[in-house]
């Protein structure tokens, strides 16, 4: 084969191809470029309407009745720890919430533990609510305490029936006490429930148990402070009391709810009064009524007799002159007998006055 044949050959072949077309197969694979995967977002959550509430409205606080310048009942831990109260453990006292219960325990003998809730006061009625909760105790009120806790009176009875005023001056207890231990049919003994209250007014402190006046003194050591409550061991080694109810009053609601103070004059017939059923040498038996509600008195001895004293009145009846006794029967639902055989003198009288919740009596010439 000659040269130019052999190029001419080559050339033919070239031209061949070039027109001839590539399988597929032939051709390399190109991997496609994928456009980015966009996140879904999800969508935003459709939020609630807001509701627009009014406010709860709060209870209408109970209105303090006129005259009442504290009270609680320990009903609310929390309330009375806002009132001033402390409710903690000591070496010899113990101070706890129960419910509805102050109750101080004392853990050494011949040991007082007083507690009180604020604010302080010189003139004023107090009365507590006690009960002792072991067969050996003293409490009461404990009064007119001084900022630094070294001076107060206390007014105090005993499981065993005493009553007593002392007082502290200046960490040294008086000697003698301004009303000693005395016994006393008001005092309701063992672990029974007593009412106290107190009077104080100036210099003159007058002392009640259960409704009834037994004791006015008269003593200006102290006159004003806080106003609380204490228990006391005396000589026993321990000793527990529960208060349920300490209320303070002004003096006028004091005078009103807890009638005249003791050792005052007794009440004095109205002068020209009639008397009815009348009798020469009889005496005079007079009702006397103070408050709204009707007054009862029933009498029996010599003569029995009933007599009621309408609201704010006074009533009254001639009896024998002799020894009586007395039942007072009060529309609010308060009974009580007089606790004394009554005297009543050959043309002379005898006096029930009836309070709210208390009576007083007395007889005379």
């Amino acid at each position: 084969m000659t040269r130019k044949f052999a190029i001419a050959l080559a050339a033919l072949m070239t031209a061949i191809l070039a027109c001839t077309p590539i399988p597929a197969s032939i051709l390399p694979t190109a991997t496609p470029t994928k456009p980015p995967v966009v996140p879904t977002l999800a969508p935003p959550p459709t939020l609630a309407a807001t509701v627009t509430r009014a406010p709860t409205p709060k209870p209408a606080a109970t209105p303090t009745p006129s005259g009442v310048l504290f009270n609680d009942d320990f009903s609310s831990q929390q309330v009375s720890e806002d009132n001033g109260w402390s409710f903690t453990a000591g070496d010899n006292v113990d101070r706890n919430w129960s419910a509805n219960k102050l109750i101080i325990s004392i853990k050494k003998k011949q040991y007082l533990g007083l507690n009180w809730p604020d604010g302080a006061h010189d003139n004023f009625g107090a009365e507590v609510e006690a009960q002792p909760n072991s067969a050996s105790a003293e409490y009461g009120i404990a009064f007119r305490i001084s900022d630094d806790k070294n001076s107060y009176y206390v007014f105090g009875i005993t499981t065993d029936g005493k009553y007593y005023l002392d007082k502290l001056i200046n960490d040294e207890w008086a000697d003698p006490s301004p009303a000693p231990k005395t016994a006393s049919q008001y005092v309701k003994q063992g672990k029974a429930k007593n009412t106290l209250a107190v009077l104080a007014e100036g210099g003159k402190i007058s002392l009640y148990i259960n409704g009834f006046g037994v004791k006015t003194v008269t003593d200006k050591s102290l006159s004003e402070g806080q106003v609380g409550v204490f228990a006391g061991s005396g000589n026993s080694n321990s000793a527990e009391v529960a208060f349920s109810r300490l209320t303070i009053l002004s003096v006028d609601k004091a005078k009103a709810d807890f009638g005249p103070p003791p050792g005052g004059p007794a009440a004095q017939p109205t002068p020209g009064q009639p008397a009815t059923g009348g009798g020469s040498g009889n005496g005079v038996f007079y009702v006397r009524n103070t408050f709204s509600g009707a007054c009862q008195v029933t009498i029996w001895g010599k003569s029995n007799a009933g007599i009621r004293a309408e609201a704010n009145s006074t009533a009254s009846k001639s009896l024998p002159p002799g020894t009586y006794g007395a039942k007072v029967a009060l529309a609010n639902g308060r009974e009580a007998d007089v606790p004394v055989q009554l005297q009543l003198p050959a043309g002379g009288y005898c006096t029930i006055t009836c309070y709210e919740k208390s009576i007083g009596y007395g007889c005379g010439q």
